[in-house]
């Protein structure tokens, strides 16, 4: 491993050299080289490159200006090829080259192959490139000499300029990623050159995470910093000192992300990679972490489903390459890892350049995205996210249902869809029928199947003076996940159509202030998981211990028509279990207004006194009682 000074030296040289040529520049240096009509369609996404789209005479292809630290290796290590032919080791440039024609050799694959230069003899040691003195970033060391290579395009647009993108086309590509990884096993194995070559430092190359420890100061914010660091220690001590997992060697792709990726608009598979700019020989699991972590930064991991994406990438992965046990153990970690080396390598980049602000909001999904995954290094929530992911690596690779879920607060607005559509496809069963009258009045359908509930309710709710009837009827109604507002609606609308009525629902979080209100709706299986204590444990890190319970009570009056909520919280505090342990939540919940006492240590008139759910249902009942008219003419209509 690299000393933290060569590392900080190697990325300041890096960005220091970084191509800064105008579009008009590369346009001229294309035209010098391939003297034809050629134009620049868009600049494509990168780090230390400037990738762009081009088109020759109508054809389009992908030109790729390489970082002066490449370049100078390249037109280095060519001479010196032309005067060793046993050379065991080029630039990284030639080993791309490699790359793509071992890749565009296998079944099934295919990635940019470089365009030959016209009047130029192919040499390995010079595969199809120019070299041109373009502007760097660095007026010290500009202009540089550069190395341009124009590359078949591979047909399709990039993963990031996707509108949508479906947890299915993530699978698809950590299925192709899987072959890629496959495809370069064989290319270790049987290339001595390009193995050689690949063996070279790299401040990007996972195994190199520690060095990160020089880069540290870059962040500013004493809490993101202490992140990071915690992921440093975390990989100190399970992957170096004394605890060297079992990973197998290989060449990487080292930066399969959305802006790399290329898909098919039609079938909405990937129909190519082509940038391999991080190559190198290291862990031959990085190049699924690396996946994994960009997964989480693509438009449907910031869509609210970070942990989703990383899964559906390592579902379609583990279904071509499947992982060892030591590979599924470090998941987590590694892909953490990921993400802390973008967030400290952008720090330093921002701190080098302080006046471009873009670069704080591009690493500010990156941050987020560290932030759920690792938050902090509690035992309880790392396992929750280790559960996932095997779960991810146990399922089949056609079936996403189990693996697509938002993040906790974002609201998973398609899942009614995805059910009621799913419902239409299936054969028709037969429903349990519901009165739409009592007594002459009309019916409102409480969903439960407990009739204790449904008793309390109407205690509540004073019925006997409603022109009203509220019923009953246990529904199994999927468990939705999201913003417990957002989840109330649409439980409420699911039930109204399968009664067919005018329906009540409710539901029910707890929810930690120092976890931005996790876990919230999740509560009852959180609690399966971690236990009371394991809760009281997710909060050790902080001082904090403030939450609330809260239950939602949903109304709606009849299939297809609008839900109306109503919010019920109780403020208190999360401590650990007193009382009696049997009912669910209450022991770790003391309410601020019970005199220090927990729930399941109060009497039922005093918890009903100050609950949550007395609260919600209490505003229904004063819904109720100034609507109650327009309520009975509504569902006698919709009926």
């Amino acid at each position: 491993m690299s000393s933290n000074t060569d590392s900080s030296n190697d990325e300041k040289l890096r960005k220091c050299l970084k191509p800064d040529p105008t579009q008009e520049q590369v346009l001229e240096a294309i035209l010098k080289t391939y003297r034809q009509d050629a134009k620049i369609v868009k600049e494509l996404e990168s780090y230390d490159d400037r990738n762009y789209l081009v088109e020759l005479d109508s054809t389009k292809y992908l030109c790729k200006v390489y970082n002066g630290v490449e370049s100078a290796k390249f037109i280095k290590t060519s001479e010196e090829a032309d005067s060793d032919k046993n050379k065991k080791a080029l630039s990284s440039i030639h080993l791309y080259s490699l790359i793509w024609n071992h890749i565009n050799s296998q079944p099934g694959l295919s990635t940019s192959s470089p365009i030959p230069i016209p009047d130029h003899t192919y040499a390995f040691s010079k595969p199809h490139v120019s070299v041109h003195s373009l502007p760097v970033t660095s007026s010290e060391y500009s202009p540089a000499p550069l190395a341009i290579q124009l590359l078949e395009w591979v047909e399709g647009s990039t993963m990031a300029d996707s509108p949508a993108l479906p947890i299915e086309a993530l699978v698809e590509a950590g299925k192709y990623l899987g072959k890629v990884r496959i495809a370069l096993d064989e290319l270790t194995e049987t290339n001595e050159v390009a193995r050689a070559t690949a063996d070279r430092y790299h401040a990007w190359d996972g195994k190199n995470t520690l060095d990160l420890q020089g880069f540290l100061p870059c962040i500013v914010d004493e809490k993101r910093r202490g992140l990071v660091q915690s992921v440093l220690d975390a990989f100190r001590l399970n992957l170096v000192d004394g605890n060297t997992p079992n990973f197998q060697m290989g060449i990487l792709q080292g930066d399969f992300n959305d802006a790399n990726i290329i898909l098919d608009q039609t079938s909405g598979k990937v129909s190519g990679v082509i940038d391999f700019g991080d190559t190198t020989l290291s862990w031959r699991i990085l190049d699924l972490t690396i996946a994994m972590a960009y997964a989480m930064l693509s438009s449907y991991g910031k869509g609210g489903r970070g942990i989703s994406a990383a899964a559906a990438i390592l579902r379609g992965f583990n279904s071509i390459c499947p992982l060892t046990v030591d590979e599924r153990k470090h998941l987590r970690l590694l892909v953490a890892s990921r993400l802390s080396c973008s967030v400290t390598l952008g720090a330093y980049s921002y701190q080098q350049n302080p006046q471009n602000e873009y670069l704080l909001l591009h690493a500010q999904p990156a941050w987020n995205a560290l932030g759920l995954l690792w938050g902090s290094d509690n035992e309880n929530i790392g396992k929750v996210i280790n559960d996932m992911f095997n779960q991810a690596c146990d399922g089949c690779a056609t079936d996403v249902a189990d693996i697509s879920f938002p993040d906790p607060t974002v609201p998973d607005v398609m899942k009614s869809a995805r059910v009621l559509t799913d419902s239409v496809q299936e054969p028709p069963t037969k429903k349990a029928r519901t009165a739409t009258c009592v007594d002459g009045k009309p019916v409102i359908t409480f969903v439960t199947g407990n009739k204790k509930k449904l008793e309390e309710v109407k205690r509540i709710l004073a019925t006997d003076s409603l022109p009203f009837t509220i019923s009953n009827r246990k529904i199994d109604l999927p468990e939705l996940q999201g913003d417990p507002i957002e989840i109330a609606k649409e439980k409420c609308a699911l039930a109204a159509k399968e009664v067919g009525g005018a329906v009540i629902t409710e539901d029910t979080s707890l929810c930690f202030t120092a976890l931005d209100s996790l876990p919230g709706p999740y509560i009852k299986w959180f609690l399966e998981k971690c236990g009371h204590q394991g809760l009281n444990d997710m909060i050790a890190f902080t001082d904090d211990k403030s939450g609330y319970a809260q239950t939602v009570v949903g109304f709606c009056p009849g299939p297809g028509q609008d839900v109306i909520v109503f919010d019920g919280r109780t403020m208190g505090k999360i401590c650990p279990p007193r009382g009696d342990l049997a009912f669910g939540w209450d022991p770790i919940f003391a309410p601020d207004e019970g005199n220090g006492l927990t729930y399941a240590e109060m009497t039922k008139e005093g918890k009903d006194a100050i609950s949550h759910r007395g609260r919600a249902f209490g505003k229904l009942r004063t819904y109720f009682q100034q609507e109650a008219e327009t309520i009975t003419t509504n569902i006698e209509t919709k009926s």
